[in-house]
């Protein structure tokens, strides 16, 4: 085997306050440069259970959970559970406070999978509510966004969860944008399905998704193959038996996501948490003190994104804002708030306080002209 190669350029750093893909580390770069390997390698089978092994860490997952690993975006990673986890019999309830609970709904309607949808838009889905709908008709899963990125809302996941415990109701998780960053405890809190993606709070590259399932889910799983490719049960099952993938994976970037894993870990999703809300409220001062408003309320904010409100700045032609910032090597998000002219920050990825110091001093720069 060759040593490790290397590389020598000059990359920029840029500051990417998008919700994913993420402003990633140099050891994350780094680690993508690497010996080409054919991915049916035993070597390469054993960098992806450690992989499925990390990601269970990281939710304190390892002795109650296992762990399907996609080549897909984040949403190929909702297909797979829904398609996955529901079964002929089954009816599922779907919280459709943001664009993320819509795209559930799209995606069980384009299979013909039972369903109902609960809250509009910006709704807070208060437990005693959802209670009170699951109460009034028959539901056997329910699905839910974590992080609504089109909001920045944080939905009570937590005591959602245990709703769902006390009416046997299984929880189908939403953890696209929260998974690495928020403290979610595997063991503690009743998940049975929770999805996410290697770009997003684990700091990785894009280019894979994962299910995180509880195993009692297994034989239920293995009942609901009707899927192909997104067949959570037959991806699962293949890396055990076989000890690969059922189709080619990213080579290099299974590489960066192993090494954000790592980098997860040593960090503490505790610590990673705090930097989070820390930087998030750099953001929510800066941009308070120009005269900015917010979609939501601060009790309802998920202290990972915000959506702002282009109506507090009439005068503010966003595409310009948006190039200024790019020169300067900052990117912010356009929103997709129906009926609401609303654009997106976010605290994603390896971003330090002196990162956002200097978000708020550019956009202050252009603010006061």
């Amino acid at each position: 085997m060759l040593g490790k190669l290397t590389h020598q350029k000059s990359i920029k750093r840029n500051i990417l306050l998008n919700p994913g893909p993420a402003t990633t580390s140099k050891r994350v770069k780094e680690a993508m440069i690497i010996e080409d390997i054919c991915p049916r390698e035993s070597e390469f089978g054993d960098l992806m259970h450690q992989i499925c092994d990390g990601i269970l860490e990281i939710g304190n997952g390892l002795e109650t959970h296992e762990v399907g690993l996609f080549v897909a975006s984040g949403t190929g990673a909702m297909e797979a559970t829904l398609v996955s986890a529901l079964g002929d019999d089954d009816r599922v309830l779907i919280v459709t406070n943001g664009a993320y609970g819509l795209r559930m709904e799209a995606i069980c309607k384009s299979y013909g999978l039972e369903y109902d949808t609960a809250f509009s838009f910006g709704d807070y889905p208060e437990a005693a509510k959802v209670k009170k709908v699951l109460e009034d008709g028959q539901f056997t899963h329910l699905a839910m966004i974590h992080h609504e990125t089109s909001t920045g809302m944080m939905n009570p996941l937590e005591e959602i969860a245990e709703v769902c415990k006390e009416r046997d109701v299984k929880l189908i998780v939403d953890a696209m944008s929260s998974y690495g960053a928020y403290p979610i405890d595997l063991k503690k809190t009743p998940l049975d399905y929770i999805f996410s993606s290697s770009n997003k709070c684990i700091h990785g590259m894009a280019g894979l998704s994962f299910v995180v399932f509880h195993k009692d889910r297994i034989e239920e799983l293995k009942r609901n193959q009707r899927a192909f490719y997104f067949d959570l049960y037959s991806q699962w099952n293949n890396l055990q038996q076989k000890n690969q993938l059922r189709f080619t994976p990213p080579v290099q970037i299974c590489y960066a996501f192993m090494e954000a894993i790592k980098e997860t870990l040593e960090e503490g999703v505790k610590a990673r948490w705090k930097r989070y809300q820390d930087n998030w409220q750099i953001l929510y001062d800066g941009f308070k003190n120009l005269g900015f408003q917010f979609f939501l309320p601060e009790s309802y904010e998920s202290k990972i994104l915000l959506a702002l409100d282009l109506n507090s700045k009439p005068e503010l032609d966003f595409n310009d804002f948006h190039d200024f910032l790019y020169q300067h090597q900052i990117t912010i998000y356009p929103g997709v708030i129906p009926e609401c002219n609303t654009f997106r920050v976010a605290i994603i990825g390896d971003l330090q306080q002196e990162d956002i110091h200097h978000v708020m001093k550019k956009v202050t720069e252009y603010m006061e002209g």
